[in-house]
């Protein structure tokens, strides 16, 4: 067991053993101590999810600008203070040993405090169906050509399945994907600010509500650990927590997600990528995510 995947095992565990931890403290310790190779790429900026990123290293890093202290034979191990990419690279390796889902249906849910959740099931061969507040509860057959959108686009089970899986090509062909696009805004095509958001969107549509599969998800995980000013909350119900500073004007936004390495899912946060490749925000910042393969559809 590699330290990523044993790292996203400790994790999963809201309280770990003294001995789990001072073992994987050990494991870290040596890694960081070993040879670092850093690659550095130039800054882009991010607008939309609104973020500004600088260049990505990309070592692990448990321990970020301390060093941990040494725990003595009278008083406990010190845990690992892990940061936001450490928790990010957890569920990207989590996420490529996950066997890909079966079922009939692709199911998307989304429940918030303010109403109805929203639903959607998605056969394999493009129907789709749609429960929320506009249908009263009902499940309706929905028709488009396309089933899903990734980063603006629509795409299909067949693009999905064929995406690359290495975190720089991943981004590279949905930027691409948009510009070959007719994708549109209220202030006509997107701008490369734009289309950088459009990325960082289709990157967190990938984790949380799309039917990518393991190697695709895990580049996905892993594009957005090389983003700067993502925080980690640490252990929080579901998870641990994430808070990514998005500059929107002369505001900031915290947008939060929970994510939960030892299954590589999004467990909850508090804006997701709606069906129709928009951001909501969610006011009382919380929605439970849940995506999976089914074989019921509801009547």
């Amino acid at each position: 067991m590699d330290d990523l995947q044993t790292l996203a095992t400790v994790l999963a565990r809201p309280e770990p053993s003294a001995e789990v931890v001072e073992r994987s403290r050990r494991r870290l310790q040596r890694r960081i101590r070993g040879p670092v190779r850093v690659h550095r790429r130039p800054s882009l900026l991010i607008s939309g999810l609104g973020l500004t990123a600088a260049a990505a290293a990309a070592a692990v890093v448990i321990v970020s600008g301390t060093t941990a202290p040494t725990a003595t034979p009278n008083s406990p191990p010190a845990a690992a203070q892990l940061s936001a990419r450490d928790v990010l690279l957890a569920a990207a390796a989590t996420a490529e040993r996950v066997p890909e889902g079966t079922g009939a249906y692709w199911h998307v849910r989304t429940d918030t405090r303010e109403g109805s959740p929203f639903e959607s099931w998605t056969s394999r061969d493009g129907r789709a169906w749609f429960r929320g507040a506009k249908t009263e509860g009902e499940v309706v057959e929905i028709h488009r050509p396309v089933p899903f959108r990734l980063g603006g686009p629509e795409v299909s089970f067949e693009q999905l399945e064929g995406l690359p899986t290495e975190p720089d090509a991943l981004k590279a062909w949905i930027a691409g994907n948009l510009e070959r696009s007719d994708v549109r805004t209220s202030a006509g095509r997107p701008d490369a600010a734009m289309r950088e958001q459009f990325v960082f969107d289709g990157l967190i549509s990938l984790v949380c509500q799309l039917p990518a599969p393991p190697e695709v998800r895990a580049a996905a995980f892993r594009a957005i650990a090389s983003y700067p000013n993502v925080e980690s909350l640490g252990a929080v119900e579901g998870g641990q927590g994430l808070l990514i500073s998005l500059p929107e004007g002369s505001q900031v936004r915290k947008a939060r997600l929970v994510v939960d390495p030892g299954s590589s899912q999004v467990r909850d946060a508090n804006f997701f990528v709606t069906t129709d490749g928009g951001v909501a925000w969610v006011p009382d910042g919380s929605a439970k995510l849940l995506a999976g393969w089914t074989d019921e559809l509801p009547e």
